[in-house]
């Protein structure tokens, strides 16, 4: 038997999402890979030297936790790591090494769906001007676990001091704080950015003539990776100029900087991009700086990336066909025809009548669908089709979510019962199996 469930019931995922859900990235279901870096070429205030900041990220996941059997330990749980970050020169000569210790301590054995914050910090080095490998490596001293890469290279020049100099382009989040709390936070993604977060970038300016006035354009162009490529093209002139440079601050849980006054030649230009907005893909941006009759350009590219991205949107026709839950026969014959345009902007359009949220490309909502269309595939799915989204229980568990209870009762002589009861909606679903092969059929549903 199949009952008819109104459409508006998406509106309960949107709200109880609100509850439930602080960001995506946070979701115990990301899949981020367990570490990523990336170096960036800074000024100093000595010109014979660059610095170099490598930004990391290493997930607690990457280091195996043991009983802390010190005196007075209270049965804590700790993992020893360590971190080397090193320049090599074009002899393979080293020039410069940081190592570090990374403790963690915790009360509990991490479990399956923990998402515990990450380790982040900023490894700085000094180095004279040339082409260096980036040596980057991470151990776990319990399991013997190595993470180990030297293929990233990077060129520090010596700054000429008479022409406009500008230093690699860093990502940070937005909104950034007031320059007089001498604070802003790298968004610490390896160059990249994540799917729906804002943010602006920056980066250090010299200015021969610092009475010229400043003026700065920026191009965004790219690819977004929908159902099919939509192009993005995007300008601007805004941007905030800063007297003084980057100096790092010391920080468990994330990159920060302090702003440091080295005289009016020296200024941090921070530029506000409509990041949240752009959907997942390859981008690059083009930077043109202007004072005066100098001039310089920069240009970076970077991805938005979506880690923890169900594996139902990968598929255009699964991702549509699973929509005949809430969509209506019209809307899905509009998403199945026409020119793969016209089909992923129909597609486009039915989730953004359903989003919360219009200043963000991230659909919360639509996100959260099709993690509960991936979980109805793999838990109800049938040994010959991924058709578990079908199916009635897997309707059931996407329109309202994992039951509060579920109870199933086998008896002689009698099919098997499941019985789900979700007591926040008052609401219970009976399903019987009555080939007894596994598929479970909705046969009553009750309001409590």
């Amino acid at each position: 038997m199949r009952f008819a469930l109104p459409v508006a019931l998406v509106l309960f995922l949107t709200f109880s999402l609100s509850a439930q859900m602080n960001f995506e990235q946070g979701d115990s279901r990301s899949i981020n890979s367990p570490i990523s870096y990336q170096a960036l070429s800074l000024f100093r205030t000595d010109s014979a030297k660059y610095r170099v900041d490598v930004h990391y990220r290493i997930s607690q996941s990457f280091f195996i936790f043991i009983r802390n059997e010190s005196p007075g330990s209270n049965g804590t749980y700790v993992a020893r790591g360590e971190l080397i970050v090193e320049l090599l020169n074009e002899q393979r000569v080293s020039v410069a090494r940081e190592i570090r210790q990374l403790p963690l301590s915790r009360n509990t054995l991490p479990r399956e769906t923990d998402r515990p914050p990450g380790i982040q910090g900023v490894v700085s080095l000094t180095a004279p001007p040339g082409t260096y490998t980036v040596v980057f490596s991470v151990d776990d001293r319990e399991s013997g676990r190595t993470f180990m890469e030297r293929n990233k290279k990077i060129t520090l020049q010596t700054p000429s001091l008479k022409s406009l100099e500008a230093s690699d382009i860093v990502f940070i989040q937005r909104p950034v704080v007031d320059p007089g709390s001498a604070m802003v936070v790298a968004t610490n993604r390896g160059g990249n950015t994540l799917f729906g977060e804002s943010g602006s970038v920056l980066s250090e300016i010299y200015t021969p003539t610092p009475t010229d006035t400043l003026k700065v354009q920026w191009k965004l162009t790219g690819k977004a990776e929908t159902f099919g490529q939509q192009s993005v093209n995007l300008q601007g002139t805004s941007f905030t100029a800063w007297a003084g440079l980057l100096e790092p601050l010391p920080q468990e849980r994330g990159v920060l900087y302090g702003l440091k006054g080295l005289g009016d030649n020296w200024k941090t230009v921070v530029i506000p991009l409509p990041l949240e907005k752009l959907l997942p893909g390859k981008y690059s941006l083009e930077v043109n700086y202007t004072s005066g009759a100098a001039k310089k350009q920069q240009v970076h590219q970077f991805s938005v990336v979506w880690p923890s991205r169900p594996l139902s949107l990968t598929d255009p026709e699964l991702s549509v066909d699973a929509l005949r839950h809430i969509a209506s026969e019209q809307e899905i014959e509009k998403m199945q025809s026409g020119s793969i345009e016209q089909r992923s902007e129909a597609f486009n359009e039915f989730w953004r009548s359903k989003s919360p949220d219009t200043l963000s490309a991230y659909n919360v909502t639509m996100a959260e669908y099709y993690y509960r269309v991936d979980e109805a595939m793999r838990k109800f799915s049938t040994t010959r089709e991924n058709d578990g989204y079908k199916t009635d229980r897997g309707r059931i568990y996407i329109l309202y979510g994992q039951p509060q209870k579920s109870d199933r009762m086998l008896q002689p002589n009698s099919s098997p019962v499941e019985i789900w009861t979700y007591d926040r909606l008052r609401k219970r679903f009976v399903f019987i199996d009555t080939a007894k092969n596994g598929n479970y059929v909705l046969s009553q549903a009750e309001n409590l």
